[in-house]
């Protein structure tokens, strides 16, 4: 039996992969196919999170249904084995109505589980946790990613060194397998769930850098800072894992006292610089991804995407 097919694309946070998403599906609505976009970013599934998430309102989303983004609250809880069953729903409802389904966003880990599923890790153990979270508050988080970097290295290229609950779990089935987190994923078996095209975009470094610059400072006039005050009135604090996403830990830290708005801004733009760089370096040992240049390829992104499509036919 063929498997369902998906379009995904991904790359660098800042790069344009929403709005190039919204070009491709109405791409496909003129040549007479429905489309409809799955959001695949970790940080979109918060309600009342619109401006640091960089959310395309409804208007520029321009008809094109879009899917899991808003579904939780900044308290609740959101991973990716909900994601992968939520989008596996999604997208076979899509293909059965003969449309198009189109993945976006920069969450690697989230497309791998969906293309490759979750391997059956251990079970949590508290006593192990607790003497992690011992060791993060008496030698701070970046304790812990050295030590995940030792052990785990690909794993700790991926996770932030202030990501204390991914880096506890990380160290956690260390030690309770005995192998490590990649380990586990690599003896995966390889086949894909999915019939899958996978696009990534790529732009220079030095235009990449400019663009994050350049939005963290629209966001700031935006309002991303009351939009963090006003998450605060309603309870949604910094202790929270929905509130340790880049750009809002920094702002309940300035709220804090902790940092100047100045200050927080500057480590908000170097903050997502690293992530993107994380980003990349995850796409890149990722195989059978078909590489755009943002400026240049649109035009053959489109007719790969579609030509993928028409051969399900």
């Amino acid at each position: 039996m063929p498997k369902t097919k998906a379009i995904i694309i991904s790359g660098p946070t800042a790069s344009g992969k929403s709005r190039l998403a919204i070009e491709l599906a109405l791409e496909f609505r003129r040549r007479g196919r429905a489309a409809e976009i799955i959001s695949a970013d970790s940080a979109q599934v918060y309600r009342f999170m619109d401006i640091g998430t960089d959310k395309l309102n409804l208007g520029e989303r321009q008809g094109i249904p879009h899917h899991l983004i808003d579904v939780v609250t900044p308290d609740e809880h959101f991973d990716a084995a909900i994601f992968r069953r939520s989008a596996l729903e999604q997208i076979e409802r899509i293909s059965r109505e003969k449309g198009a389904a189109i993945l976006v966003g920069g969450t690697g880990f989230w497309i791998r589980a969906l293309l490759f599923g979750l391997f059956a890790g251990p079970g949590r153990n508290d006593e192990i946790r607790a003497e992690l979270k011992k060791l993060s508050r008496e030698k701070g988080p970046a304790y812990l990613h050295e030590l995940l970097n030792e052990l785990d290295p690909e794993s700790a290229r991926r996770i932030h060194p202030n990501d204390l609950n991914r880096l506890v779990r990380c160290l956690e089935i260390q030690r309770l397998t005995g192998k490590s987190r990649t380990e586990h994923f690599k003896s995966q078996a390889q086949e894909q769930s999915l019939n899958a095209l996978h696009l990534a975009l790529n732009l220079d470094r030095a235009l990449l850098h400019e663009r994050i610059n350049q939005r963290v400072d629209q966001m700031m006039g935006k309002g991303f800072r009351e939009e963090v005050q006003n998450l605060r009135q309603m309870g949604y604090g910094a202790e929270l894992d929905s509130q340790k996403i880049i750009g809002y830990r920094h702002l309940h830290q300035h709220l804090d006292g902790e940092m100047n708005l100045d200050q927080a801004i500057h480590e908000i733009k170097k903050a997502t610089r690293h992530y993107a760089r994380r980003q990349l370096v995850w796409l890149r040992g990722q195989p059978e991804i078909s590489w755009f240049d943002v400026l240049k390829d649109n035009t053959n992104m489109f007719a790969k995407a579609t030509k993928f499509m028409e051969e399900s036919k």
